[in-house]
């Protein structure tokens, strides 16, 4: 990245911040939707319901996507970017 140009390097820059405004967005969705499942199902079963107790597990299918989705961003960049370095330097 030592070689490129301003205005290619601002470029890089923008679109690495386009891609984590999409990220977020997309994980807000996510985490949204899931929020409102668990607000349906905590609103139609009684208090003691053992169902409720299963919603242990729900944390982890509610973070885990977004982090996972923003770890194959990351190293699909970081390929990406090995592999534009490496024909550079050809």
């Amino acid at each position: 990245m030592g070689k490129m140009n301003k205005p290619a390097h601002i470029a890089v820059l923008e679109a690495r911040q386009s891609m984590i405004r999409v990220w977020l967005a997309i994980s807000a969705v996510w985490v949204a939707f899931w929020l409102i499942v668990a607000a349906l199902v905590l609103a139609t079963f009684e208090p003691y319901n053992p169902a409720i107790v299963q919603l242990g597990i729900f944390s982890l299918i509610v973070a885990t996507p977004p982090f996972a989705l923003f770890a194959v961003g990351a190293v699909s960049r970081w390929i990406f970017e090995t592999v534009a370095l490496r024909r550079q330097d050809r």
